[in-house]
């Protein structure tokens, strides 16, 4: 698995959230995946970010940059902190993503900071299709 390291400055992503079994993130993805076409907003980027997880409960949360969700209803805003990441392209697929971020997390060669882990969905404008990425914080 190929990595690479990035730093990003704090950044805020909006979006609907869930705190329940991992089968029910598809549907708050569509969810999302409906205002955006109702609003005609074109992101060239989400985000999927996983704010804990306790008891095979995960509280997540799908959205985008906040400043391309304005009059999106019932939304939350949440904050990712500047920092360093470690990052991984997803090959096989959302089945794949915990592999990936496995794979990130046993990684000997980094320290792993306390901050957030996340998916990146990059889908360029005039692309049908996108790359997902996932992100691990690290010192």
């Amino acid at each position: 698995m190929e990595t690479r390291i990035e730093h990003v400055e704090q950044f805020t992503v909006k979006g609907y959230e869930m705190n329940g079994p991992v089968t029910q993130i598809p549907k708050l993805w569509d969810e999302l995946n409906g205002i955006i076409h109702e609003k005609g907003v074109a992101p060239e980027e989400s985000f999927g970010i996983t704010l804990g997880m306790e008891n095979g409960n995960f509280h997540y949360l799908a959205g985008i940059n906040s400043d391309l969700a304005e009059g999106f209803s019932g939304t939350k805003e949440f904050i990712i902190p500047s920092g360093k990441f470690i990052v991984s392209k997803v090959e096989g697929g959302v089945e794949a993503i915990p592999a990936a971020f496995d794979a990130l997390l046993r990684n000997p060669d980094v320290t792993l900071r306390h901050s957030y882990g996340f998916e990146r969905y990059i889908h360029p404008a005039g692309s049908s299709g996108y790359e997902t990425e996932v992100w691990v914080a690290i010192e």
